[in-house]
């Protein structure tokens, strides 16, 4: 059983975080979400170092994507980041962002999907009527992966490679499951997306779709496509700048205790992206540069119940905002 308490992960947070994996991208291209800050910029600064083909440094503007590619010019002499431009929180720009990768991108080697909000306490709807935080961090991420499985596919099949789809997610989804009135409920995620089910510890609910993301992935994809979910660990970062109160002074003295820079929390971007060996870490749930597993209730008859419900209905729902999408399921989802 594996079992993931708060005092475990405070002892490893204090043993350190392990160096960062090197490689060579040379020809590669990797497309990287949320890179203007955090652990996302620093990832990208990384990959910036292993001759990259092309990096796209994706952010909500494309102001914001180019003022980090002029920062990663100015710390790493890279010269080959483009911006692109996604907001998660709205599906009509997912598909914007579909529409241009596919007509530009003659290659996709490594997609991370490590774009994500904390707005813990607080309920937020998006203007497309999905509570913000599930949206930019559940549904948003899983169809701005699904979109861009055209362009993977072609890349390993023109190329002989085996791209990987990588998720950013975190360890908090120990303490996460689906209760049983949601799965029983006609339309689960539109009762998770709820205001009656905004609870406190909503961030690691939405987390927990990222693992199920990689595990429907693994399922569905063939082996020579590389999906991943990975632990960043708890770092210092912009990610929790909406907490206030009792939960603000939480985080502060956490971060003062035992945090990891950002730096070193984006070396977990890096080990899913390009460590390990593929058949080690397709499909896994990685810390620490190694593969952890998951938690027990995933692996249970109602976590395996629930990953199918809600990604029948993330397909449904998709299938109706993309036209799209019903064919990239029949082409490239297939059991």
């Amino acid at each position: 059983m594996v079992q993931r308490s708060y005092q475990v992960m405070v002892d490893e947070q204090k043993k350190g975080m392990v160096p960062v994996v090197k490689g060579d991208l040379t020809g590669k291209t990797v497309v990287i979400t949320g890179a203007n800050s955090g652990i996302g910029y620093e990832a990208a600064k990384h990959f910036a170092t292993m001759n990259t083909g092309r990096l796209i440094i994706v952010c909500r503007s494309l102001e914001k994507a180019r003022g980090a590619i002029k920062q990663i010019e100015a710390e790493t002499g890279y010269k080959n980041a483009e911006p692109m431009a996604l907001d998660l929180s709205d599906f009509s720009s997912i598909s914007t962002f579909a529409t241009q990768a596919n007509k530009t991108l003659d290659r996709l080697d490594i997609l991370v999907e490590n774009a994500g909000v904390a707005k813990t306490g607080q309920y937020f709807v998006t203007n497309d009527g999905w509570e913000e935080m599930f949206q930019v961090n559940g549904l948003g991420t899983t169809m701005h992966a699904i979109l861009l499985l055209p362009v993977i596919f072609k890349t390993a099949k023109e190329h002989s490679v085996a791209p990987r789809i990588v998720v950013v997610s975190s360890e908090i989804i120990f303490s996460a499951n689906i209760g049983p009135d949601a799965l029983a409920a006609s339309n689960t995620l539109e009762m998770l997306s709820s205001k009656e089910y905004c609870t406190p510890d909503r961030y690691a609910l939405s987390k927990l779709f990222n693992v199920f993301l990689v595990h429907k992935l693994a399922a569905l994809l063939p082996k020579n496509i590389i999906p991943v979910s990975l632990n960043p660990g708890f770092c210092l970062s912009g990610l929790r700048r909406h907490a206030s109160g009792a939960l603000a002074e939480q985080y502060d003295k956490m971060d003062a205790e035992f945090a990891y820079t950002s730096e070193e929390g984006s070396r977990q971007i890096v080990y899913a992206a390009i460590g390990g060996t593929d058949e080690e870490v397709r499909g896994a749930f990685t810390s620490y540069s190694q593969v952890l597993g998951v938690p027990d209730w995933i692996l249970s008859e109602d976590g395996k119940k629930a990953q199918d419900k809600t990604w029948d209905e993330m397909l449904e729902l998709f299938s109706k905002l993309d036209n799209r999408i019903p064919s990239i399921i029949a082409d490239y989802l297939k059991a």
